[in-house]
């Protein structure tokens, strides 16, 4: 396995030096049609980081693939297992995922609670960290704090602008300096994926009255 992947296992991997207080957004990979960005966040060692582009598909389409949960390990970048714990409502769930970590690093794993909003024209589905919602496994590292934002809006009548923001403590003793260095890899390749999965004929007849109340 080599030396990158150790140190960006996982799609979840924002990371730079401790900050108590939160930067600006500053831009640091450009391919592809995919804009990924990073600033520090004063709520974890590790930097928040956000990866913006338009997907060719209708936003529909494009939300059904993130409420797919089961097959979120054929594109989210390192992801081993998802599932949902417990349904609250049509629009927010508990939601539990595993990330692979090359030997000999433990794979790590988090809990969320997933809140799916529409604001005007926009789908937004954000999910806050909960670690203790349910005990901690064997021989995995759970994630202390874990926040992710998927935001959808109507680019044209078959695109779709996304914006993925995603801020995290990945716990253990991963020097965040050194995991710095790969910042852009892992949300990069998660929305390179999402681009190519939301083509999937299973999302081609989404709608949004699929999942948001009318």
């Amino acid at each position: 396995m080599k030396f990158t992947h150790f140190l960006f296992f996982f799609f979840l991997m924002p990371s730079l030096l401790v900050s108590q207080t939160e930067g600006e957004w500053k831009l640091v990979k450009q391919q592809k049609g995919i804009d990924v960005y990073v600033k520090t966040v004063p709520q974890s060692p590790v930097n928040a980081v956000k990866a913006t582009m338009v997907v060719d598909c209708p936003i529909a389409s494009a939300v059904a693939v993130i409420l797919d949960v089961e097959n979120h390990s054929k594109w989210m970048y390192q992801s081993k297992k998802a599932e949902v714990l417990q349904k609250i409502s049509d629009t927010s769930w508990y939601y539990y995922a595993q990330t692979k970590a090359p030997w000999p690093a433990y794979d790590r794993d988090y809990v969320s609670r997933i809140v799916l909003h529409k604001i005007g024209n926009t789908i937004d589905v954000t999910g806050n960290g909960i670690p203790d919602f349910i005990p901690e496994k064997k021989d995995y590292v759970r994630l202390p704090y874990s926040y992710s934002q998927w935001k959808f809006t109507p680019y044209d009548k078959n695109k779709t602008f996304v914006e993925l923001k995603l801020s995290v403590d990945v716990g253990g003793n991963l020097p965040p300096w050194i995991i710095n260095l790969f910042i852009s890899r892992g949300p990069y390749q998660t929305l390179l994926n999402f681009s190519i999965m939301v083509h999937d004929k299973k999302y081609s007849n989404a709608t949004l009255s699929d999942f948001v109340a009318k």
